[in-house]
C-alpha cells in the first residue's frame, strides 16, 4: 500500500571540475585543453532531449537539447544520438503502453496518492492538506471519503489501500507514541493488524479471501514481509535479502513487492501461492532499480523504476514482457494498483514537485 524507499533520500552523483591556471607554460595548455575536453564531454552527457528516457505513444521528436541529432532508429523503443563533432551521446526512449491518464486530486489537497482500485472502480489512498500528515481517503461514485473510523486515525498519519471487490480496506494509522499499525475495515468492522512482538506494522493489501501481504520493522528499519492467511502468519523473505516488503496480493495468493541486499538498489519480486520466489527486475532500469507493487488476477504486475538520473517511472509487466507508463506532464511516475480490466491506478509528481492521483485505462 505504501513504499517508504519513495520517499528515503538517495545518493546523487556530483561532478566537480578543478583547473588549475598556469598561464604561460606548454602544461598550462594542456590543462586548459584537458578542461575543455571534460566540459564538453560534461555538456554532451546533458545533452539528450527530453523525450530521452521517457515512455512515448509515439516517435520521439524532442531529441537533443545539444549538438546535432542522427536518425532515429527502431519503431518503439527508439535509439539516437547528439553530437558535436568530437562527442557523442546516446539516447533512447521507450514505447508507452497504450493507457489513457485522469487526474484526480482530493478536494483542496496539495498531495494526492491512490493505491489501491477493485473491479467496481472503487479507489483508495492517502491525501495531504497544508504540510499536514497525510490521511487515508477513499473514492467511489464520483465523491472522495476522509477516513478516521471512531476517530482513531486523527492527524497522526494514515494511508489506505484496497478496496478489493468485497469492499474491504487495508492500511496504516500512527498512534499517539509514533508507532504504525496495520489495519482492515469492511462494512464498518475495524480490526487493527499488528505483528506480535515488532515495533511497527503496516498492512499493504488484502484479497477477497481475507489473506493480508503485510509487513513488519523494528528500530533498524529494516522490513520483513508476512503473509496473515487465517490467523496464520508466514514469513516472506526474498532468499538472501536484507529487507524484503510485500506490496500487493491477488485472489491466488501470489505476492508482489521488493527486496534488496542494499537498501540503495531494489528489486522487484514475485512469490506465488506455493511459496516459490522469483526476481522481477526492469531491463532498462538504472542503479536505483525495481519496485513491483501491484498485481491482478491475471498476472499482471504494475511498479515503477529508477532510471539513470534518479527519476521513476512506470511500467506494466505481462507475463515478462514490459511496457511503460509516464503521465502527460509528470517529471516522476508511480503505478501502484491495477485491477482485472487493466485500469492502473498511482500518481505522479509534476514539475513543481506536487503530487496528483490517476486514473489510467486501457486505450
Amino acid at each position: 500500500m505504501s513504499n517508504p524507499f519513495v520517499s528515503r533520500g538517495r545518493l546523487m552523483p556530483v561532478t566537480a571540475v578543478l583547473v588549475a591556471a598556469l598561464a604561460g607554460t606548454a602544461h598550462a595548455a594542456a590543462l586548459d585543453q584537458s578542461a575543455a575536453d571534460a566540459g564538453a564531454a560534461a555538456s554532451l552527457q546533458s545533452a539528450c532531449g527530453s523525450d530521452d528516457s521517457r515512455a512515448l505513444a509515439d516517435a520521439p521528436q524532442a531529441l537533443c537539447r545539444n549538438g546535432a541529432p542522427s536518425a532515429v532508429s527502431g519503431n518503439g523503443p527508439w535509439s539516437w544520438s547528439c553530437s558535436d563533432g568530437r562527442h557523442e551521446a546516446h539516447c533512447s526512449a521507450n514505447a508507452a503502453a497504450r493507457y489513457t491518464f485522469r487526474t484526480l486530486d482530493y478536494p483542496g489537497a496539495s498531495w494526492t496518492k491512490f493505491w489501491g482500485v477493485n473491479d467496481f472502480g472503487e479507489l483508495a489512498g492517502e491525501y495531504r492538506v497544508d504540510g499536514s500528515p497525510i490521511h487515508a481517503m477513499t473514492y467511489s461514485r464520483g465523491r472522495f471519503a476522509s477516513l478516521d473510523p471512531d476517530g482513531l486515525f486523527g492527524d497522526r498519519g494514515s494511508a489506505s489501500g484496497g478496496p478489493n471487490d468485497l469492499g474491504a480496506l487495508c492500511g496504516f494509522y500512527t498512534d499517539e507514541s509514533q508507532r504504525q499499525h496495520g489495519f482492515t475495515l469492511l462494512w464498518g468492522h475495524f480490526e487493527t493488524v499488528d505483528f506480535p512482538g515488532h515495533l511497527h506494522s503496516n498492512c499493504d493489501d488484502v484479497n477477497v479471501f481475507g489473506a493480508i501481504a503485510g509487513v513488519y520493522w523494528d528500530a533498524d528499519g529494516i522490513q520483513h514481509g508476512v503473509l496473515r492467511n487465517y490467523g496464520h502468519d508466514t514469513p516472506i523473505d526474498f532468499p538472501g535479502s536484507l529487507g524484503t516488503y510485500p506490496l500487493g496480493i491477488d485472489n491466488s495468493g501470489g505476492i508482489v513487492g521488493m527486496w534488496y541486499a542494499d537498501p540503495r538498489s531494489t528489486h522487484g519480486f514475485h512469490r506465488d501461492a506455493r511459496g516459490r520466489f522469483s526476481s522481477i527486475d526492469v531491463p532498462i532500469a538504472g542503479p536505483g532499480g525495481t519496485i513491483t507493487i501491484g498485481i491482478n488476477d491475471a498476472e499482471q504486475v504494475v511498479g515503477y523504476y529508477m532510471d539513470a538520473s534518479n527519476l521513476y517511472h512506470g511500467f506494466l509487466e505481462t507475463h515478462g514482457q514490459f511496457q511503460y507508463l509516464d503521465a502527460p506532464g509528470a517529471v516522476q511516475t508511480f503505478p501502484t494498483h491495477i485491477n482485472s480490466f487493466g485500469v492502473i491506478v498511482g500518481y505522479y509528481i509534476d514539475a513543481a514537485h506536487q503530487n496528483h492521483g490517476f486514473i489510467a485505462t486501457p486505450r
